[in-house]
């Protein structure tokens, strides 16, 4: 599980990755960041693109989240 997401993190690591591909260690050099960090993002990444989509719409005052059919 991972702690507190750095959102601004997560989308400038999202911008180091070049379709060609590229090594959780390159991308440590190239940015200072810590590799387990790194890793662990592009895992939560990996998961959530492979669950079913979800979809937020805004009902009156509230938020309903469910899962596309």
């Amino acid at each position: 599980m991972v702690g507190k997401i750095n959102e601004n993190l997560m989308m400038k690591m999202l911008e180091f990755i070049p379709e060609g591909g590229i090594s959780v260690h390159q991308i440590a050099c190239k940015t200072g960041w810590d590799h387990r960090t790194i890793k662990k993002y592009i895992q939560l990444i990996v998961q959530v693109q492979s669950a079913p989509r979800i979809k937020m719409e805004s009902v009156g005052f509230r938020v309903l989240v469910r899962k596309e059919k």
